[in-house]
């Protein structure tokens, strides 16, 4: 007499789309291009989302398991590394870390991890490395200190600040009227 093991959980079926898509992460063949693999990788991840939980375990194990996936998971958590620039760190440093880190990566892995950027939906947030890395900079930039204003003074004003007025020419003392009153009244108020 054989006993089943009813309590072995069964195995969810995956439709032909997500089962060619993680054969595809499976492959070792190397006939596939990083562009199919990763395109395949994104198509799992976004339906792995919205599936029910029997089929997000599927969806789970072979973005994690296959072949593929354990290239995707080596390249993030090594450009996490990389990138961490500590608990106390101000700006520009986390912005200058993450830049670095992403230019030390091989054109393979830059395009993995842009690849694996998304935006609110979900949807993978830039097309290319380049975009990506142009984001990375414009962050970097904005994250500068911003440097102090500073004021240019003309000649006649550093000599008037030193208490020099002989400095300035007559022709740039003389007042009209108008601006006599108004001096005069300000001169008034400000005692």
């Amino acid at each position: 007499m054989q006993i089943a093991n009813t309590l072995a959980a069964p195995q969810p079926v995956l439709p032909d789309t997500v089962a060619a898509a993680a054969m595809v992460l499976h492959d070792r063949s190397g006939a596939l291009s990083l562009d199919q693999q990763l395109g395949a990788y994104q198509d799992l991840a976004s339906r792995w989302r919205a599936a029910p939980s029997g089929e997000r375990q599927a969806l789970a194990r072979a973005l994690t398991e296959s072949p593929f996936g354990q290239r995707v998971q080596s390249t993030l958590n090594g450009f996490t590394r990389a990138a961490w620039a500590g608990p106390h760190a101000a700006p520009p440093e986390p912005q200058a870390k993450l830049l670095t880190a992403f230019d030390s990566l091989s054109a393979g892995d830059q395009q993995i991890v842009a690849g694996l950027q998304v935006d609110e939906a979900g949807a993978p947030a830039y097309g290319s490395p380049a975009e990506y890395r142009a984001r990375l900079q414009a962050d970097f930039d904005a994250a500068q200190p911003r440097k102090a204003d500073t004021v240019s003074l003309s000649p006649e004003a550093k000599a008037h600040l030193a208490g020099a007025s002989q400095a300035v020419p007559a022709a740039e003392t003389e007042v009209s009227p108008a601006r006599a009153a108004a001096l005069a009244a300000y001169t008034r108020l400000s005692r």
